[in-house]
């Protein structure tokens, strides 16, 4: 079997959204799947194996140079984050964050990570709900978000993360014309469509029984699938919220390539 991994952050901190994973259990992560033999995949890799695990970090935060960036360079372990190429170097703006901010890493981090082996992909240009978003303004941020970042690192981007993980039925076909090779969403799902690629979320709760489950060690992958969708369903209060009382976000921005 294999499976798609998907953290937020790896930080010493809380999040209101319990997204975060601290930097020790993280460290522990990586402990165990090697202990059981799991094979770490890059993106490329991935697409060809039978069986492994693919790291994947949405979102971008600061945090990741720090907690999680010397554990995958020690370990050398390939991962593939997911910048917001809008918000680099800036605070999440994008987000209803409850009086707890985080900030984007920086293009010079970004690069660097690059330069170590990390792939750099896109979690769009401003961080829209594209499932919330008008058609025009979803295939503008997809194109500029991968512009920006292949520009920026210099190598064109292949693979697309949906902010909060969804996009409207169909539209998926925008990610494809937009130039992105696939396209991940935020829950588990059995798919043969490159543009749909499903992930297994961690969060703050999740236990070592929970890793397990997701990438198939034990029989309650079905169970820990129903959680992943739950999380994801209640990240809609965020797009309502901003609806709402907008603020920064895409909706108040021209974005120009």
């Amino acid at each position: 079997m294999k499976s798609i991994l998907l953290y937020h952050n790896i930080a010493r901190t809380f999040s209101p959204y319990g997204s975060i994973v601290f930097p020790d259990v993280f460290a522990k992560h990586i402990r165990f799947l090697k202990r059981k033999g799991i094979k770490f995949l890059s993106p490329s890799e991935f697409f060809e194996a039978d069986s492994g695990v693919l790291l994947t970090f949405d979102d971008g935060f600061v945090d990741l140079y720090d907690f999680a960036f010397p554990v995958l360079t020690e370990e050398k372990i390939p991962a593939l984050i997911f910048v917001v190429s809008g918000y680099a170097g800036k605070k999440n703006e994008w987000e209803v964050t409850l009086g707890k901010s985080f900030t984007h890493l920086s293009w010079d981090k970004i690069k660097e990570m690059h330069k170590y082996g990390i792939t750099i992909g896109s979690h769009s240009h401003l961080h829209p709900d594209y499932s919330r978003s008008p058609f025009d303004l979803v295939k503008r941020d997809m194109e500029v978000s991968l512009k920006t970042i292949s520009e920026k690192i210099g190598e064109r981007v292949k693979y697309l993360s949906y902010p909060f993980g969804r996009i409207r039925k169909d539209e998926w076909q925008l990610a494809e014309d937009a130039g992105y090779e696939n396209a991940f969403i935020s829950t588990p799902k059995e798919t043969i469509n490159p543009y749909l690629l499903g992930r297994w979320g961690v969060y703050t709760i999740d236990t070592l029984f929970n890793l397990s489950a997701k990438i198939g060690l034990n029989r309650f992958g079905g169970l820990d699938r129903l959680k992943c969708k739950g999380i994801n369903w209640v990240s809609n209060a965020t797009g309502i919220i901003k609806d709402v009382f907008p603020g920064k976000g895409i909706q108040n921005t021209d974005i120009e390539i």
